[in-house]
């Protein structure tokens, strides 16, 4: 490959970027609700990919899983971990549990054995799934499941929605593109054997070593890191009392953000899920390092991270737009392809719902129906769901060799990816102002469950009082992990710690709530 082809095809992807940093600013700058950055990034890829194939530039605009993953993933992951708001999020902790887990297995069991039931009665054909058409089906299900509601968090930022909505959204796509990958990676283990049921146990240990071990690694390597920093600043302050002047500023960032991506590492090498390592790196991150490194150096790490998530969510869209125009015609079911966006839909509400029911048996007021709406509909797919179905390959049969990919699943899912967030991410504030969630505070969520939990019998200006008292008397008491959070005064800004990508993202300065004890 000649260099100055290489440079052409460089070029061509630093202009397709730009164009979409520059819509961005303007569909935010002018407040335009008929589209999402997210989704003009999309739409300036897939002009710019037919006018790639059109051209000829097609061999090296095909999305790389590994470019993915190891360059364009991690900073979106890491951003979301150093600037969570810890004190919402462990406070919604048990729902956002329920749905990112729970959710995810659900949809996981619904989306691949509808899938699999289409196969059995022709209506997705046998061979565009492999020799093993169950596990095939599985591996689909984990991948698809994979949320990335970059888009309606985008929304949620400029509009004035309840932070437990937020919070809700936020947490759980946090949290269910780590579960899905190691779900995901853990099928693609035991792919070589047929599933039983038997088998279960074992899966489900596997999980949980994956899950947990990655949580270690991320922690792990934080801390000794933040130990570090804190001997930074003692240094320093000796060397200034031996009047030389010594800047750590460069030294901190710079082990901060190679600490980071060495979880991932680390993580990737013991088999283990980088995703999740390096999202509680990022929280070790902010909950100790931040605080033991000078004022400039949380300010440059802060802007940083903001500035790494946004262009790499950006590229990542602008990226999957260009793979619209290059797919194989040759290579779509249409079964599968027709089916993809409801079979989502109805895995959505299998687990939204029943587990908001659940949820709701728990708690002294109930999530109201039309919150659940919400939840149901920001369950958007992403890239992350596209980067896996690249690394899906049919388990060969018994006298077969192994083959490359399933190009009608990578086909299906892109197209997934592209309507739901055209479709559902830019219907996002209009069907918030049609529930009635934009505007109101978490007190007004409660009241609106306070009636729905009598009945309807109770007029909403008595609800929201109903609902303050019962705040007010819960305030200074007990902490009960299993009461309604928003019954909790809510911080000021506990609202909007954005997902690292969202484009409107604002990091928030850690208040004095978040400070944790100094490591020595």
């Amino acid at each position: 490959m000649s260099a100055s082809y290489v440079s052409e095809e460089l070029l061509f992807m630093w202009l397709l970027l730009i164009a979409a940093v520059v819509a961005s600013f303007f569909i935010l700058q002018y407040n335009l609700t008929l589209i999402t950055p997210s989704a003009a990034a999309l739409c300036l890829g897939i002009v710019a990919g037919t006018g790639a194939s059109i051209a000829g530039m097609t061999s090296t605009l095909r999305f790389s899983p590994t470019a993915f993953f190891y360059g364009l993933l991690p900073p979106i992951v890491f951003a979301a971990g150093f600037t969570l708001k810890k004190k919402d999020f462990f406070k919604n902790a048990p729902a956002i549990a329920v749905f990112a887990v729970g959710g995810t297995l659900v949809s996981t069991l619904v989306f691949g054995l509808l899938t699999y039931l289409l196969v059995v009665i022709h209506v997705v054909q046998h061979s565009a799934l492999g020799p093993a058409p169950l596990t095939e089906c599985m591996l689909y299900g984990a991948l698809i499941s994979a949320t990335d509601p970059v888009a309606t968090l985008s929304i949620f930022s400029t509009a004035d929605v309840p932070p437990l909505l937020y919070n809700l959204v936020f947490g759980e796509s946090v949290l269910n593109d780590a579960v899905a990958i190691v779900l995901f990676q853990t099928l693609q283990k035991s792919a070589g054997a047929p599933l039983r049921w038997a088998a279960l146990p074992l899966l489900g240990a596997n999980f949980a070593f994956i899950g947990i071990g990655s949580m270690l690694v991320g922690v792990l390597v934080a801390l000794p890191c933040a130990f570090v920093l804190r001997r930074f600043q003692v240094a320093a302050d000796g060397a200034r009392r031996g009047s030389v002047e010594l800047s750590g500023s460069v030294y901190e960032i710079a082990l901060v953000i190679l600490s980071a991506y060495m979880a991932y590492l680390v993580a990737e090498v013991c088999g283990l899920s980088g995703i999740v390592a390096l999202f509680f790196t990022g929280i070790c991150h902010a909950h100790y390092s931040y605080y033991n490194v000078t004022p400039d150096a949380q300010v440059t790490l802060r802007r940083f991270f903001e500035f790494a998530a946004f262009l790499s969510e950006t590229f990542v869209f602008a990226y999957l737009g260009l793979q619209v125009p290059l797919l194989s015609r040759t290579a779509i079911d249409w079964g599968l392809m027709l089916t993809g966006i409801p079979l989502c839909l109805l895995a959505r509400a299998a687990n939204i719902f029943p587990l908001s029911a659940a949820l709701n048996a728990r708690r002294r007021i109930p999530l109201p129906r039309n919150l659940q709406l919400m939840l149901w509909s920001a369950g958007l797919r992403g890239a992350v769901a596209f980067g896996l179905v690249l690394q899906l390959r049919p388990t060969p049969g018994p006298d077969q060799p192994p083959q490359e990919g399933l190009p009608a699943i990578e086909a299906a899912t892109l197209v997934i990816v592209v309507i739901s967030t055209l479709v559902f991410g830019t219907a996002t504030g209009p069907l918030l102002r049609h529930l009635s969630l934009e505007g109101i505070d978490d007190d007004g969520v409660a009241a609106m469950g306070y009636v729905q939990l009598h009945g309807g019998g109770v007029s909403p200006a008595a609800a929201l009082q109903a609902v303050r008292e019962m705040r007010e008397g819960q305030e200074g008491g007990p902490t009960d992990t299993w009461a309604p959070s928003y019954l909790c005064s809510a911080d000021s800004d506990s609202a909007l710690t954005a997902r690292a990508a969202a484009p409107s993202y604002h990091p928030p300065t850690l208040q004095p709530s978040d400070s944790p004890a100094t490591l020595p």
